[in-house]
């Protein structure tokens, strides 16, 4: 049995999200980025995680004005897993916390952090069979003016999780790319989450009125041993975000 569900990255989403950036300025210190947002799902790492009801989100980063920043983040997401859990009830919502540094060399930004995901709403039980840390890497390169690739790699810092095949979800990559097409952008992915999960991501993205508007959909392939819902899902998900 699984003894943690699949497990949001904050620093995933802002990773791979094509939302424009709007920061506030501290000083000389560094400038703060805001982000809310909306979607008809709530899908991270591939897995649907809130029974296909719709989510809302509020994150936000500071970054230092040094040469190699300081990274420092947090969101909640509003999210509900499929029940049951462990022995709980399951959760309403969840909460991560990041940090780490970031350096930009020519046209490529490279980061490096840990991340924790926290479920404050859920019984004592569930809270330490979810709860989880895991150190985080990733890279960006923009290619050329209208196209960026991009990778992200986690690695969970308990082990994974206990399966009856073994071990799950100790790690998870994810490749993916960005063209500009004009009137919208561009956004593929495939995503793996070792022993549980892979997934593929095709959809489009445009800043209308300075919220950025996305459609994206998802196909999903899981191991059928190592989860709960044994059902491969393909999803249509819409979103709408503003950076503040």
């Amino acid at each position: 049995m699984i003894k943690k569900l699949t497990l949001s990255s904050i620093a995933s989403l802002l990773f791979l999200t094509q939302a424009s950036n709007s920061q506030t300025k501290i000083g000389t210190i560094g400038e703060i980025t805001g982000t809310i947002g909306a979607a008809t799902h709530y899908v991270s790492k591939g897995i649907e995680q809130n029974r296909d009801k719709p989510t809302a989100s509020l994150t936000g980063e500071f970054a230092s004005s040094s040469d190699i920043q300081v990274i420092l983040g947090a969101g909640i997401f509003a999210a509900k897993p499929d029940k049951p859990v462990t022995a709980g009830g399951g959760y309403d919502y969840e909460m991560n916390y990041y940090g780490g540094l970031r350096k930009a060399i020519d046209k490529v930004t490279l980061e490096a952090g840990y991340i924790y995901i926290d479920y404050p709403s859920a019984s004592k039980g569930d809270q330490l069979a979810l709860n989880t840390g895991a150190y985080y890497g990733k890279a960006a390169l923009q290619a050329t003016k209208d196209t960026s690739f991009r990778v992200y790699y986690e690695q969970d810092d308990t082990g994974g999780a206990n399966a009856a095949g073994g071990k799950v979800q100790k790690n998870y990559v994810e490749v993916g790319f960005s063209h500009n097409l004009g009137p919208a952008t561009l956004n593929a992915s495939y995503g793996d989450y070792k022993n549980f999960v892979k997934h593929y991501k095709v959809g489009l993205a445009k800043e209308i009125m300075g919220f950025n508007v996305s459609a994206d959909y998802v196909d999903n392939d899981k191991t059928k041993a190592n989860i709960t819902d044994t059902h491969d899902n393909q999803l249509l998900v819409l979103s709408v975000s503003k950076s503040f």
